[in-house]
């Protein structure tokens, strides 16, 4: 009786284990499109980072078109659909609320990245580098 035991536990435990989802769902990020093409991107070309934003939002508004023409149909011929049609009227508002949500997180980050680009194109114009002087000893300032 203890073997049986036992053989289903290690059994249970290995079936559950090829099971295994290999990939956390946690290391996903909430804003799937173009996260490669971001981490390709450096941090400092706030240009770059602010076009991939405002391409990410563009391709999300289309997304956000889709859904709203769904929403729109099961809103119009719900009667269609019957008992289901309310559960697919909930999921895509509830669809709807989500793209707009990331369209405006998008359009938030385009609009920080180009205030730090023109930023940091000020801050390149009046710094001094110091690599471009020749320096020599007359010119040194006591």
């Amino acid at each position: 009786m203890k073997t049986k035991i036992s053989l289903t536990t290690l059994l249970m435990l290995v079936f559950l284990s090829a099971c295994a989802q290999m990939n956390p769902v946690s290391s996903m990020q909430s804003n799937e499109i173009g996260n490669g093409n971001l981490n390709a991107i450096d941090r400092s070309n706030h240009d770059a980072l602010a076009q991939h934003y405002e391409n990410t939002a563009k391709e999300l508004q289309v997304k956000l078109q889709e859904q709203q023409k769904l929403l729109k149909e099961y809103e119009d011929h719900n009667y269609y659909y019957g008992r289901k049609g309310q559960n697919l009227n909930s999921q895509a508002s509830a669809k709807v609320r989500h793209l707009e949500k990331l369209i405006k997180e998008n359009l938030d980050e385009v609009a920080i990245h180009q205030k730090m680009a023109r930023d940091q194109e000020k801050r390149n114009y009046t710094d001094v580098d110091k690599r471009d002087f020749r320096f020599t000893k007359e010119d040194k300032v006591y």
